[in-house]
């Protein structure tokens, strides 16, 4: 078995034991009483058949997902995420926001007519330095064009954000790099797609990945919210330019997505904050 396979199905392992240790009922009930109603925002990446890519989750099992949400009155817009961080709107129980990062083709070709079926609205977060590029070896797929991204928007459940101008990390650059990658990328998506572009995701999005000074930078830029890759909750109150999000993985069952969805990742946060650099992909999309 090769590393990469290796370290794949370890992760499979303390991924499961994580959410079902701590998304079951009663433990989701006691966390309720100790915090309040919360929400969750969903990270996914790519779309298709790689079974051994944690980054690509099936389109059957998205489609799963989706109509999961769907059915049971959970699927917020970017918007209503918002108006709730802001104290301004009250959302169903463990409510989620699909988010989609990197730009990828499957992001058209896969997710959208998924979320069109169940009318379920996503944010796109894409890097603008990267639109249209081909795949490079050893990526699954190439990055869609401006017409594709067009197209995305036009479907009307889809935002796009920004996912940096060129998919660096803003702590690990001088400050006032980071300030450029940040305005240049929004300047372009905004010019290019004839909309205002106010949400950034943090490329990588670990701890070393962004501090306080590259949050203020967004902000000065024009941002109204923006994620890290850190796991857990979004509450009301919070601050809307630092706010968490859960991965979701391909190959895990149903069962295990609807935990997660109502927090059986949120202890994750801990290997976030601690072990990082053993979960970390440090090769850069360039």
């Amino acid at each position: 078995m090769s590393g990469a396979r290796l370290r794949f199905y370890v992760k499979k392992m303390a991924r499961f034991a994580c959410t079902y240790a701590t998304g079951t009922p009663p433990v989701r009930q006691l966390r309720r009483l100790a915090g309040g109603a919360c929400v969750r925002v969903l990270t996914y990446h790519r779309f298709g058949a790689l079974p051994h890519d944690p980054f690509c989750v099936e389109p059957r099992e998205f489609a799963a997902q989706v109509k999961l949400l769907a059915d049971e009155g959970r699927a917020i817009s970017l918007e209503q995420l918002q108006r709730y961080v802001a104290g301004d709107a009250r959302l169903p129980p463990d409510a989620c926001l699909i988010t989609i990062d990197d730009g990828m083709l499957s992001t058209l070709t896969e997710a959208l007519p998924v979320l069109e079926r169940f009318g379920v609205p996503a944010v796109a977060f894409v890097s603008a330095a990267l639109v249209g590029r081909a795949a490079a070896e050893g990526e699954p797929e190439r990055f869609l064009t401006w017409d594709e991204l067009r197209e995305l928007g036009r479907s009307g459940l889809v935002a796009i954000g920004s996912h940096a101008h060129t998919h660096r990390s803003m702590a690990l650059m001088p400050l006032p790099e980071a300030r450029e990658e940040m305005a240049q990328s929004r300047r372009m998506l905004s010019d290019q797609l004839g909309l205002e572009v106010s949400s950034f995701a943090y490329p990588f999005g670990t701890v070393t990945d962004f501090n306080a000074g590259t949050d203020a930078a967004l902000a000065d830029s024009g941002y109204r919210v923006a994620f890290s890759s850190i796991h857990g909750a979004v509450r009301p109150g919070m601050a809307p330019i630092s706010l968490p999000r859960v991965k979701v993985e391909g190959g895990e069952p149903l069962g295990m997505f609807s935990l997660i969805s109502r927090g059986g990742m949120d202890a994750w946060q801990a290997v976030d904050n601690s072990l990082w650099r053993l979960q970390r992909v440090r090769a850069e999309i360039s």
